[in-house]
């Protein structure tokens, strides 16, 4: 099964975007990636809830409810935790590093990860629409990592594509033989609501092999209290 990314990733990949702080994201996706054989997706799509919530500093951290052995139902917690130290600007990219898998029964994993804009000057005339746009609309931004699992060190590399206010292309790759290359997207609600989907495809194989399904909500908590409507700023 290939790896999942929280609410700040890619389909599969983390990216260096944290939750801004005091805001709080959740996520509902499958769990089961697999589209063949009785314990598919389609059979068995093993619901997991994902939640993010952004702390200072540049820091968020999440705590997830998902099968510490796929396509076993044996749902466990598990946290993750992201910083990111470094912002982007016009010559430097963004920098993000952090751990996931952080639970009983699960495989920890550790990465780093570095992203840039590539329209970035286009982005930054359009600071004035933050507070109006969905967090996934970036611009053009390419991706690039190190991820370590139990034995080995794999190679991270993304891409999202905002297409219009409305869609964003992603795709991204993780090397080695068990995990996958995915293509897919997310469609833009409004600020706060967003739909993803895309398709795996294993490193190992010439076939269609996974699909991953996912919605996302992302909300001010204080300001649910207070009777506001919540915003969600670009990162």
């Amino acid at each position: 099964m290939a790896a999942q990314a929280a609410p700040t990733g890619l389909n599969q990949i983390p990216t260096t975007d944290v939750v801004p702080v005091n805001q709080l994201s959740l996520q509902l996706q499958n769990g089961n990636s697999d589209v063949n054989g009785s314990d598919s997706v389609f059979h068995r799509p093993q619901p997991v809830p994902q939640s993010e919530y952004g702390l200072p500093w540049n820091i968020e951290t999440g705590l997830d409810v998902a099968p510490a052995d796929p396509p076993q139902d044996n749902y466990r917690p598990v946290m993750n935790v992201k910083w990111s130290p470094v912002h982007e600007d016009y010559y430097i990219p963004a920098a993000g590093i952090g751990a996931s898998q952080l639970g009983v029964g699960f495989t920890p994993n550790y990465f780093f990860v570095l992203s840039k804009t590539l329209n970035y000057s286009a982005i930054q005339y359009q600071k004035f629409r933050a507070h109006h746009r969905n967090r996934k609309l970036h611009g053009i931004r390419v991706h690039t990592g190190i991820l370590r699992t139990s034995n080995a060190w794999e190679a991270l590399v993304g891409t999202d594509v905002e297409l219009n206010d409305h869609f964003v292309l992603y795709s991204d790759w993780i090397s080695g033989a068990s995990n996958s290359v995915s293509l897919g997207g997310v469609l833009v609600i409004n600020q706060h609501l967003s739909f993803q989907a895309s398709l795996l495809r294993a490193n190992d194989e010439d076939r269609l092999t996974g699909a991953l399904a996912n919605i996302t909500y992302t909300f001010d908590p204080g300001s649910l209290l207070s009777g506001n409507s919540a915003e969600s700023p670009t990162h």
